[in-house]
């Protein structure tokens, strides 16, 4: 996202590139830029819609979409990055570049410097201890971090941490990384302060009651108060870096875990704003007097399914590949997004690392069924397939509560019917579906078809997803436990080389070896919709990072009143 130079420009000039062409055309059928316009003043409290839970409110030990978002309200980052993609200084006094000696030249080191007289929220010190302490429990393997921090087991990860003085600490990889100024932007991957975790062993800071209700953070709000499936309370951080800020006295993130509750909400004026809305509420949204709805005009996001491949039955390569040949891609973006999503073939799409004309997967049946019968799943007079004893029966699971997936699983059902297939939908809470570790349905394996929307970022970066070492139990999001060797070393040399077209051609090795293997299906990428109160200003949602909150210390009312 920055604006840097020399070595580190040329992954970032990309990734300002990339970002620009998502936010280039205004809102559909809403204001441009959120109601920017006028005078912000201080005062009021308004109420946020949030379709799931948070299943932890630290930084670095979640991958949950409206864990980040509330992440970004209660840690300041120490760079944050905007809807076009650019990064812009936190806490930090800068973001690292070759140009500034925050990043040298071999891309090995990357060095700090936080602003000067920085406090928590309790008023004590935040300090070059506090950063040191971070990131080394971040790069600690019994650290259960969930955003692919390099570990100090990794032959590629961090080498030491070192705090250089009060202000500042120095990182050292033991080979290339370009990739760490997007990693580290944003709340949910900002610092914490070792008064409260110093003493916690590295495995029990995610099983802390702090995951549920901080008691120190340093955003723009802290927590008041926390109800378990109900409400989020946050009130002003009066120690705060940005002077002046956040404007609001108050924001309760209300949790509503079901869109058609939402829309009554913001019908009757009970929640002030919700992101990440059903599309088939779409013509009712706009019809809500006094409210702005928002669509992304450039998606940055895709919706996929994941194959576990520790299922004996999904190892079979012909298993996945009848899946996919058997499941019309068209009719999702035809009968559930009503033309308001694009098929993808890759997870980049909507960057210049994408691969628009790449044939995905062919619509074919019948081959589909000759593929099941060349791997002895024989058709039974019960019209399913068995083999050995057994039915070829798999689970198909997601997040509960979402219409257009719920939609989706139905359609995948019926058409994976006709091929003999049994589809058992089960779904779960998202603050399970995504939790870390043996709680998690992902993280555990506790699944077999996976279907959940990812959004790369800041960087093109992947090799979380798809590295054959980035497994759950490991700290990545492989959820497949896919392993490939041709793309294990495309990722490793993609995310230690600068040159954006070297990265290009390593990310369509990537892509033609995902395509061949099919460890996932790619689905489409589609539009977010946000809703919110006209007496709302500088609500933005972006297409990249914590999305809805990326600048909530910006949001304000108008006449600084309460809108509840």
């Amino acid at each position: 996202m920055p604006r840097k130079h020399g070595l580190w420009s040329l992954v970032l000039g990309a990734v300002v590139l990339m970002s620009m062409a998502l936010v280039a055309c205004g809102p559909s059928g809403g204001s441009p830029g959120g109601n920017s316009g006028g005078q912000a003043v201080k005062g009021g409290s308004m109420i946020d819609g949030l379709f799931e839970e948070p299943d932890t409110l630290l930084p670095f030990l979640t991958n949950e979409t409206y864990s980040v978002m509330v992440d970004q309200a209660l840690w300041a980052p120490l760079w944050y990055g905007d809807p076009q993609g650019a990064l812009h200084a936190g806490i930090a006094t800068d973001v690292p570049s070759v140009q500034n000696q925050g990043i040298s030249a071999d891309a090995k080191t990357y060095t700090i410097h936080l602003k000067p007289n920085l406090k928590w929220s309790d008023g004590s010190p935040l300090t070059a201890d506090d950063l040191a302490f971070s990131l080394n429990l971040y790069a600690n393997p019994d650290f259960a971090n969930t955003f692919g921090f390099p570990l100090t087991t990794d032959p590629d990860g961090v080498a030491s941490v070192n705090k250089v003085d009060s202000t500042t600490v120095s990182i050292a990889f033991k080979q290339p990384r370009v990739t760490i100024n997007a990693l580290l932007a944003d709340g949910a991957s900002s610092i914490i302060p070792q008064k409260v975790f110093g003493s916690m062993k590295p495995a029990d800071v995610a099983k802390s009651t702090e995951n549920f209700k901080p008691t120190v953070d340093s955003g723009p709000f802290m927590v008041k108060d926390r109800v378990q499936g109900s409400n989020i309370t946050l009130v002003r951080n009066p120690n705060y870096y940005q002077d002046g800020r956040p404007y609001l006295d108050q924001v309760t993130f209300q949790i509503i875990p079901d869109q058609s509750t939402i829309l009554t909400a913001l019908q009757s004026g009970q929640i002030d704003s919700s992101w990440f809305l059903d599309v088939n509420k779409l013509t009712s949204y706009r019809g809500i007097q006094g409210y702005t709805t928002y669509v992304d005009p450039h998606p940055a996001g895709f919706e996929n399914i994941v194959f576990n491949l520790t299922n004996p039955i999904l190892a079979d390569h012909n298993v996945r590949q009848a899946l996919t040949e058997s499941f019309k891609v068209d009719d999702l973006i035809t009968q559930v997004w009503h033309g308001a999503a694009v098929k993808t073939c890759d997870d980049h799409g909507g960057t210049p690392f994408h691969e628009q004309n790449v044939t995905c997967y062919n619509y074919d049946p019948t081959d589909a069924g000759k593929l099941l019968d060349a791997s002895g799943w024989t058709m039974g007079s019960d019209q399913l397939r068995h083999k050995g004893g057994k039915t070829l029966e798999l689970r198909y699971s997601t997040t509960a509560g979402k219409a257009y997936r719920e939609q989706t699983e139905v359609l995948a059902q019926a058409a994976w019917k006709k091929i003999g297939v049994k589809i058992d939908i089960v779904n779960y809470p998202a603050n399970q579906y995504f939790a870390a570790g043996q709680k998690g349905i992902l993280s555990s394996g506790n699944f077999d078809i996976g279907e959940f929307a990812n959004t790369l970022g800041y960087d093109p970066d992947d090799h979380t997803t798809f590295q054959s070492d980035q497994t759950p139990d490991k700290g990545g999001s492989n959820y497949a436990h896919y392993s490939n060797p041709t793309v294990d070393q495309a990722e490793h040399d993609q995310v230690s080389n600068p040159d954006v077209n070297a990265r290009k051609a390593d990310f369509q090795k990537i892509h033609a070896e995902v395509l061949k293997d099919l460890p996932n299906m790619y689905y489409y990428t589609a539009a977010n919709i946000s809703v919110y109160n006209n007496k709302l200003h500088n609500y933005q949602p972006s297409p990249l990072g914590p999305s809805e909150t990326w600048n909530i210390w910006d949001w304000w009312l108008t006449g600084g009143k309460s809108t509840h």
